[in-house]
């Protein structure tokens, strides 16, 4: 039987997910401003965002099989596909081994799923009672701004509206919930549940 990951673990993901997300907010809006080296920073920080969710998903799908098994199981592959294709693709371009044109569809598909995710996760968190009601309603958020940011830039590019709402949801929604989660976790108050026979 495969090991539950320690909460503790994916506190600190969730911790370092919080983190990727400022620096690279803050490296997006220097880039925008027209420090073009910024770029590589936004980048690397795309890389460390999309692979600190991983432990987030395993101990989501512990929380949750005994609620949803299949479903949960389902949602938590598809995440974590998407959070590697991300991640891969984030590295490449920090390495220069493509371009920003050549991944664009699919880092902005692969966000849309994890958004997705993020909005599964809260959805199982509610019908399981797993997190605090307003941590999964932060999770949906968090998640819905994702999939806005993906439909804007297909929409307008980085320069409609759309982004920019989905990008401020985004923000403040997973600064919210990677907080929250990783103090709820690092407080040892949460077990995952008993399996059965």
């Amino acid at each position: 039987m495969i090991q539950p990951i320690p909460f503790q673990f994916a506190a600190w993901s969730a911790y370092l997910n919080a983190i990727s997300n400022v620096v690279g907010a803050l490296a997006l809006a220097l880039l925008f401003a027209g420090y073009a080296p910024f770029g590589k920073v936004n980048d690397a920080s795309s890389v460390f965002f999309a692979l600190s969710l991983i432990p987030v998903a395993l101990a989501f799908h512990q929380l949750h099989r005994s609620v949803a098994a299949p479903s949960s199981l389902i949602i938590t592959i598809i995440g974590v596909l998407a959070m590697l294709t991300a991640a891969t693709l984030s590295a490449l371009l920090v390495f220069g081994q493509v371009s920003f044109g050549q991944t664009l569809r699919a880092v902005l598909s692969a966000n849309a799923i994890i958004g997705v995710w993020l909005v599964s996760s809260g959805i199982l968190a509610l019908i399981g009672s797993s997190l605090p009601r307003g941590l999964a309603w932060v999770l949906m958020v968090a998640g819905a701004g994702l999939m806005l940011v993906v439909v804007g830039f297909w929409i307008g590019g980085q320069g409609s509206p759309l982004t920019t709402l989905g990008g401020l949801v985004v923000l403040t929604g997973n600064l919210t919930w990677a907080i929250w989660l990783g103090h709820l976790w690092m407080s040892g108050t949460v077990r995952y549940p008993t399996p059965g026979p």
